[in-house]
């Protein structure tokens, strides 16, 4: 049996791109140091910080909130989750259970998002009335909200669960359809905007997706392991990262190596043109007068819902005792 290259202990993981064996405390350890790392050197965080966390339910949330939560001490901030009730059928039932138990396991208050209480509907549904795919319709939402969460309860960040196999296969579909600008969205971290958007943080930018799912696993974190029922197995996304996985395969530690250069480089990548203003309805950012998501719940359910989803946010975050945060 394989011994661990640092204590010589039985080991559960192969790290093919440094060539050593760990044990599970080792694996753990190795996972949390590169969210240390990540957070150090991209400047992500600072002491009294108040990070929003994105929590799904799923593997990679997991890990961000657990990882996280085991280096809240060494760097002084503050946690706070929200969870979205999509209503996806059965799926989001279990990401729910996933995103409420792991929230009390680690002692992170949580604020939920039922879409059929705030809005009266679901994804699926809306999608239907909006006469868009559900896929889309679910990434407007879900960035809507998390932005509305964070603008409510005064966060300085918002971590959202990305990991390196996301971002490289991101970063490659928007280099070959020359879309630069969204490849400058893709770095480490992004700016705020005052009162309208909150910057976002990627903790994950150099952990793979395979070292997410067993850092989750061996702490014993809640998550669904379950495939949301919309995913498109024709994207253009599943077929690069068959692509980016093999290439990976014949040199080990490519994905890190690509997402550590864009780093580096981000800021040669043009930003988005056009005009950053504030919705007339909610007060979040748009570029135009009105945002994704007040446009599209205007035109399917009669109003738009950015006042009532804000609303709904703030007394969850009363609550909790959130806010005020600062006097």
């Amino acid at each position: 049996m394989p011994r661990c290259s640092i204590c010589s202990k039985p080991a559960i993981a192969y790290i093919r791109y440094q060539r050593k064996y760990l044990c599970r405390d080792h694996y753990i350890e190795f996972i949390e140091d590169k969210v240390r790392r990540a957070l150090r050197k991209y400047k992500m965080v600072g002491k009294g910080y108040r990070i929003l966390v994105a929590l799904s339910g799923g593997k990679d949330s997991s890990t961000l909130l657990g990882a996280l939560a085991a280096l809240r001490s060494e760097f002084g901030y503050e946690l706070v989750a929200v969870h979205i009730d999509l209503g996806i059928y059965e799926y989001s039932v279990k990401s729910k259970m996933a995103a409420e138990e792991l929230a009390k396991k680690l002692e992170v208050p949580l604020i939920e998002v039922p879409l059929s209480e705030v809005l009266g509907t679901t994804i699926p549904e809306l999608a239907n009335k909006g006469r868009r795919p559900p896929c889309s319709v679910c990434g407007m939402v879900k960035r809507y909200i998390t932005n509305a969460a964070a603008v409510e309860v005064e966060a300085d960040a918002v971590a959202l669960g990305h990991n390196a196999d996301d971002l490289a296969v991101y970063n490659l579909k928007s280099f070959l359809s020359q879309d630069l600008e969204a490849i400058s969205k893709l770095g480490p971290k992004t700016e705020s905007v005052e009162e309208a958007a909150i910057g976002r943080i990627r903790p994950l930018y150099l952990v793979y997706e395979k070292e997410s799912f067993l850092y989750a696993y061996l702490k014993g974190l809640p998550f669904l392991h379950e495939e949301c029922p919309f995913v498109d197995h024709r994207q253009m996304e599943v077929k690069l990262k068959e692509v980016v996985n093999s290439l990976e395969e014949e040199r080990p530690g490519m994905k890190i190596q690509m997402m550590s250069k864009l780093a580096l480089r981000i800021k040669d990548y043009p930003k988005p043109q056009g005009k950053i203003g504030r919705c007339k309805y909610c007060g979040l950012i748009t570029g135009g007068d009105v945002c994704s998501f007040c446009r599209l719940t205007k035109k399917a359910l009669g109003e738009p819902m950015g006042p009532k989803v804000r609303e709904y946010i703030r007394s969850k975050a009363l609550k909790l005792g959130l806010i005020p945060r600062r006097l």
